[in-house]
């Protein structure tokens, strides 16, 4: 039976449901699959890469920037990645995904660019939107949740954004990436 990986860098959790809904479809459509926070597991850990028959890589964005453990397995597993191109699929979870409109510059800027200097060319690439939640008691505090209530205020016009879930995933793109991915592995 194929195998599938999925690994995946989150800050606040976005990025973990969003590798869990893809997960969960593959899973339906009868293959097996292993996955990983790569917050939570050293990257020597990881099986090599040739057990699989394809692969998928998450990172959340914040501040313009990949999680630390997304960025660091990317780099350090480079060559095994390139081997697997064909069947790897590698995603953004980022607030500028959040309109239709603006996922090509999203993928652009942090993925078309991130991997130019890596030669690696996944045969499938997206960018979803985030979702922010700033009810009391969530994860994002202090200057981050100030930044992100000053964003949500001017660029998505909402006038009082504190105090409540935003939930700026498209699950229907979710699902599209995910059998996409799963038709990459039939061909």
């Amino acid at each position: 039976m194929a195998q599938v990986l999925l690994l995946y860098g989150t800050r606040y959790g976005t990025t973990k449901e969003i590798s869990d809904e893809i997960e969960k479809i593959i899973q339906e459509k009868g293959f097996e699959t292993e996955s990983y926070d790569l917050n939570d597991i050293s990257i020597k850990d990881i099986p090599p890469l040739d057990k699989y028959n394809g692969v998928i890589l998450g990172s959340g964005i914040k501040i313009n920037r990949w999680t630390k453990a997304a960025k660091k397995f990317l780099n350090k597993r480079i060559s095994e990645l390139k081997t697997m191109q064909n069947t790897m699929g590698l995603y953004v979870c980022c607030g500028e995904a959040a309109k239709k409109s603006d996922i090509k510059g999203a993928i652009e800027k942090y993925i078309t660019a991130k991997l130019e200097d890596t030669a690696l060319k996944p045969s499938l690439i997206d960018a979803f939107g985030g979702a922010y939640d700033l009810r009391e008691g969530s994860a994002i505090k202090g200057m981050t949740r100030k930044i992100v209530i000053g964003i949500m205020q001017k660029e998505e016009g909402i006038e009082n954004p504190d105090g409540k879930m935003h939930d700026f995933r498209d699950w229907g793109q979710i699902k599209a990436f995910a059998t996409k991915f799963i038709e990459l592995l039939n061909q």
